[in-house]
């Protein structure tokens, strides 16, 4: 049995170069990344607990689940 094709003939679409640059999206990420950016020790220190707690929960998930951990 033949599998049904997504593209039509005639309308296909060319697909997207390599290496080609979403700048609107890098853009966006660049305006975010300075806006949460802080120099503020406190907020610093408090953002670094965050991540020490994120991945202690995940490993300790993951030792109960008997798979790898992912964080060392």
């Amino acid at each position: 049995m033949k599998q049904p094709s997504t593209i039509e003939p005639g309308n296909a679409r060319p697909l997207p170069t390599m290496g080609s640059v979403d700048t609107a999206t890098l853009d966006l990420l660049a305006a975010w990344k300075s806006e949460d950016a802080t120099t503020d020790p406190e907020k610093l220190r408090e953002a670094d607990e965050e991540v020490a707690e994120f991945k202690k929960a995940m490993n300790e998930n993951r030792a109960a689940a008997g798979a790898r951990l992912v964080f060392t």
